[in-house]
């Protein structure tokens, strides 16, 4: 048994089960709000390097 077996078979035992899938809250917790981000690294960059 591996230490990944052991530690799932751990979390399982610990867990209680469930029907529907887990959702993670930190899985969103780097999210803007804003689609555009990434064409403008540029622009936001500079202006945080001036500041």
């Amino acid at each position: 048994m591996t230490i990944s077996d052991w530690t799932r078979e751990a979390i399982e035992a610990y867990l209680p089960e469930s029907s529907e899938p887990r959702r993670f809250g930190a899985a969103a917790a780097g999210r803007s709000g804003r689609s555009d981000i990434s064409e403008r690294i540029e622009e936001i960059l500079r202006g945080e390097w001036d500041r």
